[in-house]
C-alpha cells in the first residue's frame, strides 16, 4: 500500500476512535486521546503528533466558541484570571516543547496518560460548595495547564475540571466552562508561538489536522445522537485502564533513551 494512503487510513481509524470516545465522555475540546493515538497507533514522531493535535484542539475550541458560546460567556467574570495565564502558559509550554528531546516528551505523555486514566476511573463530579478559594488559584491552574497544552497539546481538562470542581468548589458545569476557556486560549497561544519562532507548520501537517478534525467532529456529532449516561460510564471504564497501559508502554519506550 502507498505510504500516504496507509497514513490516511491510520489517521482515519484514530479519528473515528477519538470521535467516539470524546463524544461518549462529553469532552468537546480536549483531544489528548488523539496525540496518544497519533504516536502509538499511527506511528508519527511525537513532535509531529503534538503539532497536528494542537491544531485539532485549536479548531475544536473554535467550533465550541461558535456552537456553545454560552458555555464560555458563563464565566466571563473570570476571563482575565483564565485567559491571560493560559496564553502565557501555552506560549511557554510550546517554547519548551520545541526544545525538548522526543524521549522526554514521550515520558511526560506517558505519565499524563497514566494519571488521566486513574482520574477518569476514580474522581467523579461533586456538587458546588460555598467556600471558593482566592481567585489567584484560578490563574495558577490556568497557567500550569496552559503550559501542558503548549508542551503536549493535551489540554489538561481531565485534571483542570476536577481541580476547579473538587478543590475549588465550583459547580461541575462552571468547572467545565472554566477549563474550556483555558484550553482555547492556550491552544491558540501555542500555535501563535510556534509560528512566531519560525518553526514552520508544514502543509502536510495542516492537512492531517484538518482531515482528523473533520472526521472526529462528524463521528462525535453522530455519537451525540444516541448518547446516554450508560454509554459514558461504559466507555470510561474501558478507556481508563487502556490509558494506564498505554502510558506504561510509553514510559518503557522512553526511559532507555533518556
Amino acid at each position: 500500500m502507498h505510504p500516504t494512503i496507509l497514513l490516511l487510513a491510520k489517521v482515519l481509524l484514530a479519528s473515528l476512535i477519538v470521535g467516539f470516545v470524546t463524544a461518549s465522555i462529553q469532552s468537546w475540546v480536549d483531544r489528548f486521546f488523539l496525540v496518544i493515538l497519533l504516536t502509538g497507533l499511527v506511528g508519527l514522531p511525537i513532535a509531529r503528533s503534538i503539532i497536528v493535535n494542537l491544531m485539532v484542539v485549536a479548531l475544536a475550541s473554535l467550533m465550541m466558541t461558535l456552537r456553545q458560546s454560552s458555555v464560555l460567556t458563563s464565566v466571563r467574570e473570570d476571563w482575565a484570571m483564565l485567559i491571560i495565564p493560559a496564553v502565557l502558559g501555552g506560549a511557554l509550554g510550546r517554547l519548551i516543547g520545541l526544545q525538548a528531546p522526543a524521549p522526554v516528551l514521550l515520558l511526560i505523555l506517558g505519565i499524563y496518560a497514566i494519571l488521566a486514566g486513574a482520574r477518569m476511573a476514580f474522581i467523579k463530579p461533586l456538587p458546588e460548595r460555598d467556600d471558593h478559594p482566592h481567585p489567584a488559584w484560578t490563574a495558577a491552574v490556568a497557567l500550569g495547564f496552559g503550559g501542558i497544552t503548549g508542551l503536549l497539546s493535551a489540554g489538561g481538562k481531565p485534571f483542570t475540571v476536577p481541580i476547579y470542581n473538587w478543590i475549588m468548589g465550583h459547580h461541575p458545569r462552571r468547572a467545565y466552562a472554566m477549563a474550556s476557556v483555558g484550553v482555547t486560549a492556550a491552544a491558540w497561544s501555542a500555535i501563535g508561538t510556534q509560528v512566531a519562532t519560525g518553526a514552520v507548520i508544514s502543509p502536510a501537517d495542516l492537512g492531517l489536522a484538518i482531515y482528523a478534525f473533520v472526521l472526529i467532529t462528524l463521528t462525535a456529532l453522530a455519537v451525540q445522537r444516541f448518547w446516554t449516561p450508560r454509554l459514558n460510564q461504559v466507555v470510561t471504564w474501558i478507556i481508563s485502564p487502556l490509558l494506564v497501559l498505554v502510558g506504561i508502554r510509553f514510559l518503557l519506550v522512553a526511559i532507555p533513551h533518556l
